[in-house]
């Protein structure tokens, strides 16, 4: 075993977040806010037949490519349902090739890196915030970043056909993010360097951005449109290139968002080593005393992660449209750029204090989960919520406690630098494999499935007051009708509101409460009178 550690760090890493995550693949419900929705279209194109235009209960649905969706409705016919564990690896496989790129891509170039640096970096990038929910949450933005991630590679190792490819796959899971990212970064770093290797093939701007990326990447957008003109009209071909483009950056019309907005949040999805990561980075424009001059590999390196941090920053804040999670792609850049900076400046007390912070914060929060359950009964908020008075919850939170202690001791007294990292990290992981036997009596808290059980069949479903209950057809397998606030409530068939829902019209029904959703029933009354 020790062996294979210290010739495959990162992969013992990846096995080890694995086996930690795949209970989550499996005993979860997935969120109403996107993930159903996602399930819904892909069940929809599969009924309507549709491959390049999308739908969402009828409408027309352009914002998002067909690659990811294809994936879904790849699965359904393969297994005859969504299949959750299945569907999360399209997120989980990209993270973790993502994840051994950069590790070969970095410490290819560093020959004096122990195994404990490789896989407290691996860590530390399969511990950032937003990274490890998305490494298996159903969404498109991990793959995005994957081609991302290869298409800068391949620039790096002058490979242009690669580059073109890898670019215009980014384009077609998430859209223009993917296709800007790309090109703009290394558009700033052949500009960069130029001056210092002005015959080096790479940074000849028409080898990468000339005209056999133009062929690649508009030959195939010309099939995509094609079959999107095909498929959903003109109309929704204009959609799809203006409205979810132009109008998304210009005058978006949801997420609107100030142009400060990813300054204070890009803090909070980067936790618990934002405080390292981000400050290095930004200390790293300042090149006092550089030993990697931008002639060296390492020196272009670090540049390019500096590009890939930086340029997707400035143009993801002057889009109006913004969310945290649009910031994933920055994630591997910075993390990465982390042992670069260190090579070239040393480790600085600043460091060392900047992960003790965070370590000694979760081992506070450790601590505090350790002892909910005895707290439980006296604090009446928690009440709904019994799974947490189990023992798992204990010893969760002491797995994190300990690990954030441990932690705290190994970067203060032990001066271990990152690879003093790895305790947390690994706690973080365990805490969730302790959690997840919780799962199932958290999902009525988390979505929709639960309820959708008690649902008999050929009951007409409506629904009043949740967030997203049109893609309940998943589970139903037939339409809801969803009622405006205020909106008569039908005395025929079942009716789904949030918990404490209160009407006359619903007196004598039996009530089935689940989670933060309630079922009522249809009167026996009411379905003799049928």
């Amino acid at each position: 075993m020790g062996k294979l550690f210290d010739k495959y760090p990162a992969g013992v890493v990846l096995v080890l977040m694995f086996l930690c995550l795949a209970p989550w693949m499996v005993l979860r419900d997935v969120t109403p806010s996107n993930e159903l929705r996602y399930l819904s279209i892909a069940d929809e194109a599969l009924r309507e037949g549709h491959i390049f235009a999308f739908t969402n209960q009828g409408e027309p649905y352009a914002d998002k490519p067909p690659l990811y969706f294809w994936l879904l409705m790849l699965c359904r016919l393969v297994f005859g349902k969504h299949c959750l564990f299945v569907l999360s690896l399209f997120s989980f496989i990209p993270a973790a090739l993502i994840t051994l790129v950069m590790d070969r891509w970095v410490y290819g170039n560093i020959r004096d890196v122990s195994p404990r640096e490789r896989s407290a970096l691996a860590l530390m990038l399969c511990t950032t915030g937003y990274w490890l929910a998305l490494s298996f949450f159903l969404r498109m933005d991990m793959l995005m970043v994957l081609f991302i991630v290869l298409a800068l590679n391949a620039w790096y190792r002058d490979r242009p056909w690669l580059f073109a490819l890898f670019t215009f796959l980014a384009l077609f899971t998430k859209g223009p993010v993917g296709i800007l990212m790309p090109p703009v970064v290394i558009l700033a770093c052949i500009l960069s360097c130029k001056r210092h290797l002005p015959d080096e093939p790479r940074l000849h701007i028409g080898r990468f951005l000339g005209g056999r990326f133009l062929l690649l990447v508009g030959g195939c957008c010309a099939v995509w449109f094609a079959g999107a003109w095909l498929d959903g009209g003109a109309d929704y071909l204009h959609n799809l290139l203006f409205h979810q483009t132009v109008d998304r950056t210009v005058n978006a019309f949801a997420h609107k968002r100030p142009f400060w907005y990813y300054l204070v949040f890009l803090w909070p999805v980067m936790l618990p080593w934002c405080l390292l990561t981000v400050p290095a980075a930004i200390a790293s424009l300042f090149r006092r005393g550089d030993t990697a001059a931008p002639h060296t590999e390492a020196g272009m390196m670090e540049k390019l992660f500096r590009c890939a941090f930086f340029i997707p920053l400035v143009l993801l804040s002057c889009a109006s449209g913004k969310l945290p999670v649009y910031l994933l792609p920055v994630f591997p850049f910075v993390v990465y750029l982390l042992p670069l900076y260190i090579r070239r400046t040393g480790w600085k007390p600043w460091m060392g204090r900047s992960l003790a912070v965070p370590a000694a914060l979760f081992a506070l929060a450790g601590l505090a989960l350790a002892v909910l359950p005895l707290t439980f009964n006296r604090i009446p908020a928690l009440s709904p919520y019994g799974f947490a008075k189990s023992p798992l919850v204990s010893l969760a939170g002491l797995l994190l406690f300990c690990g954030g202690l441990w932690t705290t001791i190994r970067i203060l007294r032990l001066k271990d630098g990152p690879a003093g990292t790895r305790p947390l990290s690994v706690a973080i992981l365990a805490t969730l494999l302790f959690l997840s036997p919780l799962l199932p009596q958290a999902n009525e808290f988390l979505g929709y499935r639960a309820v959708c059980r008690d649902v008999p069949e050929g009951e007409h479903v409506y629904v009043q007051g949740l967030r997203r209950p049109e893609s309940m057809d998943v589970y139903l397998g037939r339409n809801v009708v969803v009622l405006a606030e205020g909106e008569r409530i039908p005395s025929d068939g079942v009716f789904i509101a949030p918990a404490g829902f209160n009407d006359p019209v619903l007196e004598g029904r039996e009530c089935r409460i689940h989670g933060k959703s309630a079922l009522w029933l249809p009167r026996p009354s009411d379905k003799l009178q049928e």
